[in-house]
């Protein structure tokens, strides 16, 4: 089967593409080589990095990341920098993308900049943004009565109820800032989801 080549425009709809695709992609976000005039806004973050890697995992797709070396084949320290946020970032998270597949929905119903996967046992949430106040609220789940979350990464479940119709409300305990397990895109771990 052939793979496909597509810009980020084939995740900006949060739909899963049925066939293998490819979104090849660079750091630098005006160029694929070195350039050493480059100004710093030119670079994506390492959080924007993140996000486009799950939103990309979470639609079937692998993600190729450039990284533009110098002419003695050196890596600029700033491709340096974001290479090492996105390792970090993998040793706690790795369990939700590393043969992970698309769940029924890419993205959550209820909550934007929420995005699934899944594995034969456990689905994942990927949230991009840290919720505000001690909810979390997801439309896609369909909790049972041994459904069970938890915080990849952060020890102990997390209490929830289930939503009117559909969904699930997550009791998110004050977690100290030096305690969160990492710095960007935290993953919530479902087990005996009803889907």
């Amino acid at each position: 089967m052939n793979t496909y080549y597509c810009q980020s425009s084939c995740i900006s709809t949060g739909v899963l593409i049925k066939r293998k695709w490819e979104n090849a992609m660079t750091i630098d976000s005006k160029a694929w080589g070195f350039r050493r005039d480059a100004p710093l806004g030119d670079f994506l973050s390492s959080k924007q990095l993140i996000d486009t890697f799950i939103e990309t995992v979470s639609c079937g797709g692998n993600m190729l990341m450039n990284v533009g070396p110098t002419k003695e084949g050196t890596i600029n320290p700033i491709f340096q920098e974001r290479l090492l946020d996105i390792g970090a970032w993998k040793l706690v998270n790795n369990e939700g993308i590393r043969g992970s597949r698309p769940w029924i929905y890419q993205n959550d119903t209820l909550t934007s900049n929420v995005w699934y996967t899944m594995q034969p046992m456990s689905v994942y949430a990927f949230v991009l943004d840290w919720p505000v106040g001690s909810t979390l609220s997801l439309g896609a789940p369909v909790t049972t009565s041994s459904t069970s979350v938890e915080l990849l990464g952060y020890p102990g479940t997390f209490s929830w109820k289930p939503r009117m119709s559909r969904g699930i409300d997550i009791t998110i305990p004050p977690i100290p800032f030096n305690k969160m397990p990492c710095k960007f895109a935290w993953t919530f771990k479902f087990t005996n989801l009803g889907y």
